[in-house]
């Protein structure tokens, strides 16, 4: 139609150019013969608006596949394995680590955001049947207090100010609140598992573990073809940019066809047959500083057996002399004519010296957990995907060795990328990671390709080098959505027509 209208306009132009304008009479013929083409070419405009409005009205319609929510609420039900999964404690399972973590990310810039995380954490005992008073907060008389306020509902403004008083009497009130947490955790933890384990076994009268991860798997592998091969997101995706109309042109994705595919080995399942297999691949490539670290943890086994009991001695120890310390602050006098004792530097320079040791302490314990868990949970012959299922249980530890490769990545980045390992690990079937062992030393980039060059897909070893992995990534994944685009009926001519002409109409009228 462009070309149509192109070539139109340029015969119009030659036979204006060569209207004589020489007299009054030739003029006033010219002016009407235009006024004529003009009245005629705004009929065609409204034609082509008319014809245009038409074909791109079908996308007005379009609606989200209704079962794809519902089918998200049944995946999110199967989320109570998590309760009994193996590879935590109940620690994570109540998400302290999670909460506590971003406790200390915040007590120095965001009071809301902490008094926030608190209450979560208070809500997380009360979720396993522990309900929290101040009297378990009996590491600092003044945090007990604040507690009490936080447990008892007080609103913002009455914190804010009961917190402002108590920092300029002592600035470590959060870092007290946080330790004191974990000590109450620590206190209650047979009570805890107790608790999950009977869960557990009210589950298990009417259903087997495997059920539920089986079902997980299966919903996520259904979503994810629905959505795929949705028209409604199909088009948003256009709409959105998060694709681009040229990187669906039929001629670029036939050469693209022919880059790794010969004959007839072109098909969806070995599109997303490859496309899993390279995403297992990059997964080792990815995740190799973890992979690295677990290997050097085994290999310390015997040593790492010790290091959490003794490390917990010790907790016990620093525990009782900072609340004998805070007893000799704070304790009322038995005789009521005797004053209590003043808040001198002695005593802070004391309790601070044993609150920060107790701190270093906690947080030593906080890998020892993850050691112990290594010591009883893998072996030199667990795969990678044992490794994984260590790994996603586990958020701290995660964070650590994510921001020990680098110290400045933003935490919040981190949490997306802990989410997109968890999502990954607990949705999919895998072929190479449950049959790599963690010291297996073979040639993976040799292997896969091997075995694809059988099924006449071309794939190549410069195909999986760690500067192309991605590229090759997107590529399949491109033929993917490519196919399913296809299925789902969604015509990219009308696609690439709605988005022209969106940039021609006012926006009030869109």
């Amino acid at each position: 139609m462009i070309e149509e209208l192109q070539k139109k306009y340029d015969d119009l132009k030659g036979v204006i150019d060569v209207l004589p304008v020489n007299t009054k009479y030739n003029r006033k013929r010219k002016v009407d013969y235009l006024l004529e083409e003009i009245e005629n070419d705004n009929k065609r405009l409204e034609s082509i608006r008319k014809e245009i409005e038409n074909r791109i009205s079908k996308f007005k319609t379009y609606a989200e596949n209704p079962r794809i929510n519902e089918l998200e609420t049944e995946k999110t039900k199967c989320n109570i394995v998590n309760e009994w999964n193996n590879y935590n404690t109940a620690y994570e399972k109540m998400h302290l680590d999670y909460y506590l973590y971003q406790l200390h990310r915040y007590y120095k810039d965001d009071l809301t955001s902490v008094n926030t995380c608190i209450k979560k954490i208070v809500s997380a005992f009360k979720k396993v049947e522990i309900s929290l008073s101040k009297d378990d907060f009996d590491f600092n008389f003044l945090v007990s207090n604040y507690m009490e306020k936080v447990i008892n509902g007080a609103s913002d403004n009455e914190l804010e100010e009961a917190f402002e008083e108590i920092y300029w009497k002592n600035a470590d009130i959060v870092k007290i609140i946080e330790i004191n947490f974990k000590s109450i955790y620590l206190r209650n933890e047979k009570k805890i598992n107790k608790y999950y384990e009977d869960r557990h076994e009210e589950f298990l009268k009417t259903h087997q573990d495997f059920e539920i991860y089986e079902m997980r798997i299966n919903l996520g592998h259904e979503i994810k073809r629905l959505k795929l091969s949705d028209i409604f997101l199909n088009f948003n995706n256009f709409v959105s940019g998060k694709y681009s109309v040229n990187e669906f042109k039929k001629d670029d994705i036939e050469k693209k066809k022919e880059v790794y595919f010969d004959g007839d080995s072109y098909n969806l399942d070995n599109l997303e047959e490859l496309y899993s297999v390279l995403n297992e691949y990059n997964v080792l490539l990815k995740y190799k500083y973890i992979f690295d670290d677990m290997k050097d943890k085994l290999a310390k086994k015997e040593e790492l057996k010790t290091v959490k009991a003794n490390a917990l001695k010790e907790i016990t120890k620093l525990e009782s002399d900072l609340k004998k310390l805070n007893d000799k602050q704070y304790k009322k006098p038995l005789l009521p004519f005797l004053k209590p004792k003043n808040n001198d530097e002695k005593w802070l320079f004391e309790y601070k010296e044993v609150l920060n040791n107790l701190i270093d302490k906690y947080n030593e314990f906080d890998s020892y957990i993850y050691d112990d868990l290594i010591c009883n949970k893998l072996s030199q012959d667990s795969s990678i995907y044992d490794v994984l299922r260590l790994v996603i249980s586990n958020y701290l530890y995660f964070v650590k060795m994510t921001l020990k490769l680098d110290e400045e990545q933003d935490v919040s980045l981190i949490n997306d990328k802990f989410e997109e390992l968890k999502n990954y690990v607990n949705e999919n079937r895998f072929v190479l990671l449950t049959n790599v062992a963690l010291l297996d030393e073979r040639q993976m980039k040799q292997l896969i390709v091997d075995k694809y060059n059988l099924g006449k897909i071309k794939l190549t070893v410069d195909n999986l080098l760690d500067d192309n992995i991605d590229k090759t990534i997107a590529d399949i994944n491109q033929l993917i959505n490519y196919e399913n685009m296809v299925q789902s009926g969604l015509n990219i001519d009308d696609v690439s027509l709605y988005l022209e002409y969106q940039k021609l109409i006012p926006e009030s009228s869109q």
